[in-house]
């Protein structure tokens, strides 16, 4: 069997129902809080628990609560063990991360043993939540200063090395010959991994290395405003050449790949058709709610007669969790994974709950599909590839996503007035893989390189559509009938 079919055939299999329905309400929270009613009640409400006190709350903390800018040992000292315990008792994920908690404790101890100001205080606590490896786990109202002027060059990673994709129009970069495609060697004297590395210990954490080493590239050339940035590149001839280059702009996002055919724009999903007839959806964030799902549904029908579509959420950050996407795309109730949420203060105290996904919509799509994935896809885009991964509903190409999936949220408020987010779960595919850290991995990786970039080629694009037209051929060979969305009244 060719590994097109192997894969549809794999992607079609029977789907077993799973115990526990987990619905998704109204006014869904962000990113993963698929099931915020039934989570671990807080002690108290945020409303209700005064602020000299520390809670910890399964609720949205309070607006506009500061920390303390001045305190003194004895209550950073009070202030560091109620969030050692906090995190201790409602982080959900140190087992599978393999994080030895009483040991980052006893250093981190150690550190504020040596703390002399409040700053380096909660400096040292932005430090500890890192060491979770968690995107989703923050200081919420404490951050420290992140440099973000460029040069007006903008930087991607491709195959895991630096190279520039855009240069500002009316820069000195452009005025000086940068050009997209050089690749970066150094900044201002230093390694790009050496710079890295810097970065690492002024950014926020990530769940995983690839999902820092794409932002941490994207932030390679950021400084201070009107400083000097001192660039090495090596152009794509092989010649190295140094540039000194004022940061006066603001960092901006890398240009989306090319698309090769006319799309129809709309604010979050934009859609069309290849030459072949095959149908795209783009989804280019899932930061919405009811909007989304109606965007989709426009794009599904305009679509209806296509004999296979290709859905793109590459580079989708993630925003809200749209189970009615997925089932525009079931035709009966499908497993969507399961999530373990905390149920007790034991690294291991852990309900189990199954989530099922069901038919939506006045009709559903049952041509095959081709999910296209690659490691910026995060947060709720890894919780939707999960659900069709789990449901066996696609096959997916591209990299493997950012892994950055670790469920519902608590909040820890510290006496002080700091507000720290802590996963208070985690997902898995059907197969019990979880997401976090590990990511939804594509039944078939292809990496674009800076040429196909350049050159306005998308390979992960041409192997879905690929893969789908060899899928067609078969089943016309096979004698197999329409898609039952293809052949009913107005297909």
């Amino acid at each position: 069997m060719n590994i097109s079919n192997a894969l549809f055939k794999m992607a079609g299999r029977g789907i077993i129902p799973l115990a526990l329905i987990l619905a998704e309400a109204g006014g869904a929270p962000r990113h993963l809080e698929e099931n915020t009613s039934a989570a671990p009640k807080p002690a108290l409400s945020a409303q209700d628990q005064p602020k000299s006190e520390g809670y910890v709350t399964t609720q949205e903390p309070p607006a506009g609560l500061a920390p303390a800018k001045t305190l003194s040992p004895q209550q950073w000292r009070e202030n560091f063990d109620f969030l050692c315990k906090a995190i201790d008792e409602t982080c959900a994920t140190f087992e599978i991360k393999s994080i030895n908690w009483d040991e980052l404790h006893h250093c981190y101890q150690q550190r504020l043993d040596a703390t002399t100001t409040t700053e380096q205080f909660y400096r040292l606590l932005f430090d500890l939540v890192r060491e979770l490896h968690d995107g989703h786990a923050w200081l919420q109202n404490y951050h420290p200063a992140v440099p973000a002027s460029t040069p007006g060059v903008t930087v991607d990673l491709f195959q895991d090395k630096p190279f520039v994709v855009a240069v500002k129009a009316g820069s000195e970069a452009a005025r000086l010959g940068v050009k997209p495609g050089s690749e970066v060697l150094e900044i201002d004297g230093v390694s790009v991994t050496n710079r890295m590395e810097r970065l690492r210990t002024i950014l926020h954490g990530f769940s995983s290395e690839r999902g820092f080493r794409r932002d941490a590239c994207r932030r390679l050339l950021t400084g201070e405003k009107d400083s000097m940035a001192v660039v090495k590149l090596r152009s794509p001839d092989g010649h190295a050449e140094t540039f000194r280059l004022p940061r006066v702009y603001e960092l901006e996002t890398p240009p989306p790949q090319a698309c090769p055919f006319a799309l129809t724009r709309q604010r979050f999903v934009h859609f069309g058709r290849l030459p072949s007839g095959l149908g795209y959806i783009r989804i280019v964030s899932f930061m919405g709610r009811q909007e989304i799902d109606d965007e989709f549904d426009k794009a599904l029908e305009a679509l209806r007669a296509a004999p296979g579509i290709i859905l793109d959420i590459r580079d989708n950050r993630g925003g809200y969790s749209h189970t009615h996407i997925a089932g525009r795309l079931l035709q009966k109730p499908a497993p969507g994974g399961t999530s373990y949420v905390k149920n007790g203060p034991g690294h291991k105290d852990l309900e189990r709950r199954d989530i099922i996904l069901y038919p939506t919509g006045p009709w559903q799509y049952d041509g095959p599909v081709v999910l296209l994935v690659n490691d910026v896809t995060g947060s709720a885009s890894d919780l939707f590839a999960c659900y069709l991964r789990s449901a066996k509903r696609v096959v997916t190409v591209g990299s493997s996503t950012h892994g950055i999936l670790s469920g519902q949220a608590a909040w820890a408020v510290l006496p002080c007035g700091l507000i720290v987010r802590i996963s208070n779960s985690y997902i898995c595919d059907s197969t019990g893989q979880p997401i976090e850290g590990r990511g939804n991995e594509p039944d078939v990786v292809v990496r674009p390189t800076i040429t196909d970039f350049l050159t306005g080629k998308d390979p992960v694009l041409d192997q879905a559509a690929a893969l789908l037209r060899e899928k067609l051929r078969h089943n016309q060979a096979g004698g197999l009938p329409l898609p039952q969305s293809l052949s009913s009244p107005g297909g």
